[in-house]
């Protein structure tokens, strides 16, 4: 997809308008943001409020607005809200599957987007970084203005190589100067090895998991069959197949297992790890990322 310009929804950004990123930890940040105080509380200013989550301290509870609406919100105090939000986006050539629009990448790039959009609002920092064989920076952003520029600069990259998250993460770590909240989006198909390396290579950071997969990556569809020829989209190394009932199980397990190795370094460094196909709408997906979903 060299040369042509990726597709990225925007259409959904200002649905996002009322919502804050959770921040399990305090993150550190050398700047402050811009969020408005409206009362004192604890000798620090309120800033605003979020939906709580298990585990989260039953002190910051606002019972007050409890009764009034039913429903359980933390208070953020001014020293929960600087934020420092680095994405690692994986621009790898197997993010260009399937060949219909979204493809794994615009859709990864839209949710990055979204995210990004919401930590703007506030007049928080963030970094979106996209890697494969070699890693791409950009320096740490704030303001309308440099999102715009960001979303024009993400449907222009360049999408090819192989996914190699472990030396990403290494490239990577020294640029992230302070505790940041770090998501990485990708379809994760990496050796678990090198995925289990860079989760434990950032593990001071706040980080997330977002695994990112087309439905036919897993269930192999009834119109295939026979022999095929398959391109590994990574190496373009091309091979012929007999797929039949035996072969879409046999396929269909190996992803499952792969799935589950992830599913375990998730467990393992006790961090959120969510599964999304792109068939979902980009907007459920990143309120269920932010819990609000």
């Amino acid at each position: 997809m060299d040369g042509a310009k990726h597709r990225i929804d925007t259409s959904f950004l200002t649905q996002l308008d009322r919502y804050a990123l959770p921040i399990r930890n305090r993150v550190t940040a050398v700047h402050s943001g811009s969020h408005i105080s409206t009362r004192k509380g604890s000798g620090l200013d309120l800033v605003d409020h979020r939906r709580y989550n298990p585990g989260d301290s039953l002190k910051k509870i606002d019972w007050n607005l409890y009764a009034r609406t039913e429903k359980l919100y933390i208070r953020r105090f001014e020293e929960d809200k600087n934020l420092n939000m680095v994405i690692l986006l994986d621009a790898s050539s197997s993010m260009l599957f399937p060949e219909n629009d979204p493809n794994k990448f615009e859709y990864a790039s839209t949710i990055a987007t979204g995210i990004a959009y919401i930590v703007m609002r506030y007049n928080d920092q963030y970094m979106i970084a996209t890697f494969a064989e070699n890693v791409d920076y950009t320096k740490a952003l704030k303001g309308r203005e440099e999102f715009l520029r960001t979303i024009d600069n993400l449907s222009r990259i360049s999408v090819n190589g192989k996914t190699k998250l472990a030396d990403c993460a290494d490239s990577i770590y020294p640029r992230i100067k302070s505790k940041s909240m770090v998501l990485i989006v990708s379809d994760f198909l990496d050796n678990p090895d090198s995925i289990r390396y860079a989760v434990h290579r950032l593990r001071r950071h706040e980080l997330v998991l977002i695994h990112l997969y087309d439905e036919t990556e897993i269930n192999l569809p009834e119109t295939v069959g026979g022999t095929v020829k398959f391109i590994d989209s990574e190496t373009n190394e091309e091979f012929s197949i007999s797929v039949g009932p035996q072969f879409k199980k046999e396929y269909a397990d190996e992803y499952g297992k792969h799935m589950a190795e992830l599913d375990k370094i998730a467990h393992d460094f006790k961090i959120p790890y969510f599964k999304v196909s792109i068939d979902n709408r980009p907007i459920d997906t990143v309120l269920t990322i932010i819990g609000e979903r």
